[in-house]
């Protein structure tokens, strides 16, 4: 770690780890900037996705790809599964036992070789289906 940022690096990756933490459900870089902006005025998007980019790189924070390419980032390093909202494009853990990829044989994966399993689901989360009802002015 360079001596003249390592200081200061640290202390935004524990405030970006934190923002994550508290944004919950799987915030974009642009959420957590936002929120680590609040406590270091001066910090950079660019400094919060090379920060992210080292979390991510060293295993302390996941990624989860949202709709289209946009990434968000996960605080949660146990096996699970994801539900993403169809309308708003939130991305929140579900608690449901993912796939044993230890169960799964050569033959049921067309001969490949398994290094990874995710199960997106997809969903409207609470917020836009009551948007939803409100617009189509059902109570």
């Amino acid at each position: 770690m360079d001596g003249s940022t390592g200081r200061r690096n640290t202390r935004q990756r524990k405030l970006i780890l934190k923002a994550v933490e508290e944004l919950g459900c799987h915030p974009t870089a642009d959420q957590i900037f936002d929120r680590v902006r609040r406590e270091l005025p001066r910090t950079s998007l660019s400094t919060v996705y090379r920060n992210l980019g080292i979390l991510a790189d060293q295993g302390i924070l996941g990624t989860v790809t949202g709709a289209g390419k946009e990434v968000h980032y996960d605080h949660n390093n146990s096996d699970h599964c994801h539900i993403r909202c169809s309308v708003c494009g939130r991305i929140c853990d579900v608690d449901v036992h993912p796939l044993d990829k230890d169960r799964l044989s050569p033959e049921e994966l067309s001969g490949f070789v398994l290094q990874e399993i995710s199960v997106n689901l997809v969903g409207i989360c609470p917020e836009c289906a009551e948007a939803e009802k409100e617009r189509n002015g059902i109570r």
